[in-house]
């Protein structure tokens, strides 16, 4: 599957900033204090969970996204929650960051096909937000200088981010295991302290025990022992304006710095209704704010009457296309013949008609093809 929309490639790709990019790989914070905790391969059906849990300890944290990956189809697709969710990561003050379109290992695919995994991401993501993120980490952590792959996202104008905290949570997933990833975070913490030691963590937001008992657990851990839990951005003294490139041909504001002050102090939805003071933005229920003053994103929601000053309004999402090596019909076959307007309902009941009346079926083919 592709995503929709137009490409990302004739975006500019200045590097700015102090963080090293590509093929330079970034496997550390910078100074003292600071615990970026990362969850990779995101958003699923646990993620909504963490973002709440999250918002209970006032944590920022930083997600590497897929854009279509563990079957959940394209991460803008309406009526699904994943654009709603990270736009909600967005407002709650998450550092978004890529992961690539499906997950494959970069190391063992071709230049044009590392391309193609950054660039669709991109796309899907500039459709939601507006723009597209500068901090990436490869699937399974595999991009070597051999393969070409450092030198290719550096040219694309990526900060490659690592980790030196693995909790193997993808191990441990089950509550009799994930004993053990708290065990590798607790020992790691055990080798410095908070005024000389800073950590760079990786987790995953789709798997149950690291949403519901991990997460919980290192950020008890990390203020216990005197850490400030961070994005990857503030860990490594970036300023925000550098984390994502906009696309100034989209319509999409969510990532513009300059928000409308009404907007800013309006209060989030709290039970799916919106309007007046109340926005969708950083709501659970959804980032449109439709028509009957309920929070959504579903193109009901999001098309025709949506409140923009309750939330966010967009234009539907075409379905993605798959694509197929197939050959096209022949021009004499009967079935070219049927035309975008009709379907298979449509030619029974004029064929029934033609029957009726006495219509012979060559006439009625000849008809058919100029409708």
């Amino acid at each position: 599957m592709t995503p929709d929309g137009p490409p990302t490639s004739g975006i500019p790709r200045p590097k700015i900033g102090k963080v090293q990019y590509g093929p330079k790989a970034v496997r550390s914070c910078v100074g003292a204090g600071n615990i970026a905790l990362t969850f990779d391969d995101g958003p699923n059906k646990y993620t909504e969970d963490l973002l709440d849990l999250l918002d209970k300890y006032d944590a920022k944290v930083t997600f590497f996204i897929t854009g279509n990956n563990n079957a959940k189809g394209p991460i803008d697709t309406p009526g699904m929650p994943w654009a709603s969710m990270i736009e909600r990561m967005y407002q709650s003050g998450h550092q978004i960051a890529s992961h690539t379109w499906s997950h494959q290992d970069l190391s063992k695919i071709t230049p044009e096909q590392r391309r193609i995994q950054i660039l669709w991401n991109e796309v899907v993501l500039r459709n939601i937000l507006g723009g597209f993120p500068t901090y990436m980490r490869p699937p399974y952590s595999s991009c070597t200088e051999e393969s070409g792959c450092l030198k290719d996202i550096g040219n694309l104008g990526y900060h490659v981010i690592l980790y030196d905290i693995d909790t193997e949570d993808y191990r441990h997933d089950s509550p009799n295991a994930i004993q053990g990833s708290k065990d590798i975070f607790d020992k790691n913490l055990a080798r410095g302290k908070a005024s000389d030691k800073s950590w760079l963590v990786i987790a995953h937001d789709v798997h149950e025990q690291t949403v519901y008992n991990l997460t919980e657990h290192m950020l008890k851990k990390a203020s216990k022992d005197g850490y400030n839990v961070v994005t990857v951005g503030e860990c490594l003294g970036d300023p925000e304006e550098n984390w994502y490139r906009m696309d100034e041909s989209s319509e999409l504001t969510i990532l513009r710095k300059t928000k409308p002050l009404a907007i800013a102090k309006q209060a989030i939805s709290r039970d799916g209704r919106c309007g007046g003071n109340v926005t969708c933005l950083g709501s659970k229920f959804g980032t449109c704010c439709g028509k009957n003053g309920y929070c959504g994103t579903s193109p009901k929601h999001c098309g025709f009457g949506c409140q923009p000053n309750a939330g966010h309004c967009q234009k539907a999402r075409h379905t993605s296309t798959v694509h197929r090596h197939e050959k096209r019909p022949a021009t004499s076959d009967a079935s070219s013949l049927l035309q975008p307007g009709l379907n298979v309902a449509d030619l029974l009941l004029i064929a029934a008609i033609a029957g009726l009346v006495g219509v012979p079926w060559p006439l009625v083919l000849v008809l058919l093809s100029r409708w």
